[in-house]
């Protein structure tokens, strides 16, 4: 038998993993923005990831659920027709194992993250840590339910991909994070070079 309170737990860390939950940290003076390690930084558009060698990508989809081609979010093991949705300013489309609240069942939304800049992104999520993605600097967050990854793909946008996790059977959430990469990489080696 299914927890009802742990899975409305899960929900609700899903909805904060999408970046829409909490009190905002304490505000850094108009004149200056604040990296993830609390020091000052010239300006809103600097990264505070290291400096992206690879090629700049261009969000050019006819539709965010192209993002993963299906031989891939097949072959990651999805089995869920992908959905597109909105999801706090960002169009997102959704990857899905099992029905949403089964024991096993994950999901995992990728898209162009537009309601923030990457400085902003990060400062949201404080205790993550710097990791590369197909070549490309990232920010991982992890949670007792999923992960969040930020890409730094282009001055245009990062790469949004967050992921969560269902209780199993035996009680515990297992830990997604090293699969929703995966889904990361196959988004990034897909978009076009700008």
């Amino acid at each position: 038998m299914r927890n009802p309170a742990a899975l409305g737990i899960a929900a609700l860390a899903s909805l904060l993993l999408a970046g829409c939950g909490g009190p905002a940290a304490e505000e850094p003076p108009a004149s200056e923005t604040t990296t993830k390690t609390g020091q000052p930084s010239p300006d809103d558009t600097s990264s505070p990831l290291p400096e992206r060698t690879a090629p700049a990508k261009a969000f050019q989809l006819t539709d965010v659920c192209d993002l993963v081609p299906e031989n891939r979010w097949r072959a990651l093991g999805a089995n869920q027709p992908p959905e597109s949705r909105d999801s706090n300013g960002n169009r997102v489309c959704q990857y899905q194992k099992g029905k949403a609240g089964e024991a096993g069942s994950w999901s995992v939304s990728l898209g162009k993250n537009r309601a923030r800049g990457l400085n902003e992104s990060i400062q949201a999520h404080p205790d993550g840590e710097e990791v590369s993605v197909a070549g490309y600097p990232a920010y991982k967050s992890e949670t007792s339910v999923g992960c969040l990854y930020y890409v730094d793909v282009s001055e245009e946008a990062s790469l949004l991909v967050s992921g969560v996790s269902s209780i199993s059977d035996d009680g515990t959430i297992p830990t997604k994070c090293g699969l929703f990469k995966k889904f990361a990489a196959a988004a990034v080696e897909n978009l076009p070079d700008a």
